[in-house]
């Protein structure tokens, strides 16, 4: 029904595949939502290598959303998909032939293509708008991790099919001016439905999510996933899942594990009510 894009034009590191990976898991948790992650990535495997042990999907999560032991016979995943958009064959029920199960029936992931050429990538980018809209039939929760270097035609249309479009930027002033252009070239960027996001975020720098939505005359305040070594160590070491079952279960005495859930609950819960907004007409 839905797709969200994740997005970013930014020069620097602004964490935006662990946000995505973050939010993916904690939704997956949270609600009872059937959610499609798809990797739009250009020669990176970090979203993937969150859930997944390279070469083989990844046994270590808790029976309790009996996850499938799926095989890696998916492998030619995104290619497969679009030989047959090219072709004109595809059908919205195929998609599961061609995505990894993380949670069984609650949260599958379509990897990254393959190519390590630019230029191939850019060409086959094109078809990511057309992957996403369609999945958004048979999944009630489409969420796109884009690359900067994806031509700016094919995120254009990208955003088209999305609900919501979250911008990913650093936590400097360099950044906010970027931004502060960017909004300024183009209407697009003002749009209620294009929200910022702060991954690695930092409590304790003055560039906070409530000083640069103010600087940036946003109408809500920036999402934040903030920085945590554990959180991090966990999606280097394909155990994303094992830690979010476990940190959801934590109490505040638990400190910075609770704090960290709790930050990630809340831009949930906010990206979810904002994009059933925007599906009911509330929100433009």
């Amino acid at each position: 029904m839905s797709v969200i894009t994740f997005s970013n034009h930014d020069k620097r590191e602004v964490g935006q595949t662990l946000s995505v990976a973050a939010i993916a898991t904690c939704m997956a948790l949270e609600h009872n939502y059937k959610i499609l992650v798809i990797s739009a990535d250009f020669n990176d495997k970090t979203l993937e290598n969150c859930f997944f042990r390279p070469s083989r999907v990844s046994r270590n999560i808790s029976s309790m959303f009996g996850r499938g032991n799926a095989s890696t016979d998916v492998a030619n995943g995104v290619e497969g998909l679009i030989r047959l958009f090219a072709s004109n064959r595809v059908e919205a029920d195929m998609l599961g032939s061609y995505t990894r199960p993380v949670f069984r029936d609650r949260l599958d992931v379509l990897s990254a293509l393959k190519t390590k050429d630019p230029k191939e990538y850019a060409n086959l980018s094109v078809y990511f708008s057309q992957i996403a809209e369609v999945a958004s039939k048979v999944y009630d929760l489409v969420l796109v991790d884009a690359d900067k270097l994806m031509p700016l035609e094919n995120a254009k249309k990208l955003y088209g099919v999305s609900s919501v479009v979250v911008m990913g930027l650093a936590q400097n002033q360099e950044s906010i001016n970027d931004f502060k252009e960017l909004k300024l070239e183009d209407e697009f960027y003002k749009r209620n439905s294009v929200i910022i996001n702060l991954g690695r975020y930092n409590r304790e720098s003055k560039f906070s999510a409530k000083n640069i939505g103010r600087e940036l005359g946003e109408s809500t305040i920036p999402f934040t996933i903030p920085y945590n070594i554990r959180f991090s160590d966990a999606c280097a070491e394909n155990r994303i899942t094992d830690y979010f079952i476990k940190t959801q279960k934590t109490t505040f005495k638990d400190g910075e594990e609770y704090l960290f859930y709790q930050a990630v609950k809340d831009d949930v819960e906010r990206l979810d009510n904002l994009r059933r907004n925007i599906e009911f007409g509330v929100q433009k």
